[in-house]
């Protein structure tokens, strides 16, 4: 029998059970179902409740409630006085943080980071997302009217200045484009760490001579390559305008003789030659599938006979069962203008139908926060 069978079997069940007081009150009663409901209950009001959810981590990034709390314990009147908030306001705070595993208290009424909120704590690219969210946020006030409303401009578009603009530029939108291209990279490489840890735990580039990283922004993977394996020879291409960003990023880790810095636009212009690995990180999943084959091409038409491409990313249904960031990508990538997530099956059917002889997925350590596919030429 088909796995067809099985699952409309399973829907027939669920459909029976959810539509039937009788069989409600059994699952509930019952001492395996109470196991079950309980479960379905918790899930459906994590996600009715996931934006409040969402506004207290913001909260607590703005108020500066992890950075004051990094260092040890503090008592709960003192970060009273530091939030500066009335009792009732700092009461909700407090417990809505407490609730969703953030902070605690003890017997001796000491406030304390836990184990989550040590992991925000500690890293500046997720504090810096968070604060980013603000603008995904604003976006998603009208979800209804953004599905319905044809090439509706959001704040997301306006603000990654390299995807195709909704509505009509001015003057003045293409001076915001030129300042948000620094903003951009800002968020990009101080968040990049997200991804680039993950390859440096998963991949030898030791064994390579040169790597060309395409859309490297402000050449913050090509800097830390180049101090981790002296003497390899390393070359970063963006835009113009994200190239000279990084050109000062280099020039200030005195690498300016070690890494080269390429302007251009990688999805019209040649990918220059000579390099025996490229990288893509964070490139492909927020552009279209035709941009995406275009690039590939222009990759692989660069390559030698022995070259290689690493492509580091949030990837589709790359993670654990019942755990997904798919839905977060997705309307992310679609309030933005461009792209989507892709599954490593779907970029490994990409390289070879773009002229790659092999590929394959690599296991990393994080996979719900990126995935890895090394292609052959």
């Amino acid at each position: 029998m088909s796995a067809n069978f099985f699952l409309s079997l399973k829907r027939k069940i669920v459909r029976r059970i959810f539509q039937s007081d009788r069989f409600k009150h059994h699952l509930e009663t019952s001492f395996f179902g109470q196991y079950f409901v309980r479960r379905q209950a918790l899930k459906s009001f994590d996600l009715m409740a996931g934006f409040v959810y969402s506004q207290i981590l913001l909260c607590c990034v703005k108020l500066n409630v992890f950075n004051f709390l990094k260092d040890g314990p503090k008592e709960i009147g003192r970060m009273s006085d530091f939030l500066n908030l009335d009792k009732a306001k700092f009461d909700c705070l407090f417990m809505g943080a407490s609730a969703i595993g953030l902070i605690e208290k003890d017997e001796d009424d000491l406030i304390d980071l836990t184990v989550q909120g040590h992991i925000f704590a500690n890293d500046k690219g997720l504090l810096a997302l968070i604060l980013h969210h603000e603008m995904f946020y604003r976006d998603l006030m009208e979800p209804v009217a953004f599905l319905k409303e044809k090439d509706m401009e959001t704040s997301l578009n306006k603000y990654w200045g390299y995807v195709e603009q909704r509505g009509i530029p001015s003057d003045a939108q293409f001076r915001q484009k030129a300042e948000n291209a620094k903003r951009y990279s800002e968020l990009m490489a101080i968040s990049q760490p997200l991804v680039t840890d993950q390859m440096f735990f998963t991949y030898d580039f030791t064994k390579h001579a040169s790597v060309l990283d395409v859309g490297g922004g402000k050449a913050s993977f090509s800097i830390r390559l180049a101090k981790l394996i002296p003497g390899i020879k390393v070359a970063n291409l963006d835009l113009p305008e994200v190239c000279e960003e990084a050109k000062k990023n280099v020039k200030q880790a005195g690498l300016v003789d070690a890494i080269k810095i390429i302007p251009g636009n990688f999805f019209e212009d040649e990918i220059p030659s000579g390099y025996d690995l490229v990288t893509l990180i964070r490139v492909l999943y927020d552009h279209s599938d035709e941009s995406v084959i275009r690039l590939l091409q222009l990759i692989r038409k660069s390559l030698s006979s022995d070259g290689k491409l690493l492509i580091a990313e949030p990837m589709a249904n790359n993670i654990f069962p019942g755990i997904s960031c798919d839905a977060y990508f997705w309307f992310y990538l679609t309030l933005m203008g461009k792209g989507r997530p892709r599954s490593s099956e779907e970029l490994i059917a990409l390289l070879r139908g773009c002229g790659f002889s092999k590929a394959r997925c690599l296991k990393t350590t994080l996979p719900i926060q990126t995935g890895i596919v090394l292609a052959e030429a």
